[in-house]
């Protein structure tokens, strides 16, 4: 195995698309403005996402302790959705520990499972339009309108949060739209759901976030988040 030289450290070093990576920048067109605004975006997303992930989580557990009983989280439906994530058996664990390892997606697959959106978040009130104004809070059957259900909202909420959850994780381009033929700009974070496509565009993120803890009915996360 070959030696490095310390100049050739020091060049890395001293070359922010070394240390970007030129790939990287390319989703920014080389703007290293936007790269740092987006990791700036991304540092104010993640606070959010993590108070609102901990509140599925437990409000997850706690209404299927409720519905099923203590051990919900070790029953034969709920260990065929989630992973293991060591050597050890799941089995082998405790309740607290397995719950404690579940991802964010595990946690969506959960609810949808157990068909508990409508415990999860009360979103009856949300307008969807306030993020984008081409998102739609109805949608058609057979040429009737027909308002989207509180679980409905949830669900989309739930794959809207994924998504941005995967990218401001994964320090990826969250600034990023869709621009038209005629120049009309749409969201590039989105669900479809009914056959309405619903999208989060880039300045609405944190509005959206807040929107979502700001029906949760605590004064602590009000005032902290």
């Amino acid at each position: 195995m070959l030696k490095i030289p310390s100049e050739k450290l020091k060049e890395f070093d001293t070359d922010i698309v070394a240390i970007l990576s030129a790939k990287r920048l390319e989703s920014y067109e080389g703007d290293l403005d936007k790269h740092f605004d987006n990791l700036n975006l991304a540092q104010k997303i993640v606070k959010r996402l993590s108070v609102l992930e901990i509140y599925l989580r437990n409000k997850l557990d706690f209404c299927l302790k409720e519905m099923i009983g203590e051990e919900w989280i070790k029953t034969k439906e709920s260990l065929e959705i989630i992973k293991e994530k060591s050597n050890l058996s799941i089995l082998d664990l405790h309740s607290h520990q397995i719950l404690s390892s579940l991802m964010f997606g595990e946690i969506v697959r959960l609810i949808n499972f157990y068909k508990i959106e409508h415990y999860m978040l009360d979103l009856r009130s949300m307008d969807f339009k306030k993020y984008h104004w081409s998102n739609r809070n109805f949608f058609y059957i057979n040429g009737k309108k027909n308002k989207l259900s509180n679980v409905e909202k949830v669900n989309t909420a739930l794959n809207l949060i994924r998504t941005i959850r995967n990218r401001a994780f994964h320090w990826e381009n969250l600034l990023k739209v869709t621009i038209k033929d005629n120049g009309e700009i749409f969201p590039r974070i989105t669900h479809k759901e009914r056959g309405s496509t619903l999208g989060v565009m880039p300045d609405k993120i944190l509005v959206f976030l807040d929107d979502l803890l700001n029906t949760i009915d605590n004064d602590v996360i009000r005032k902290n988040v």
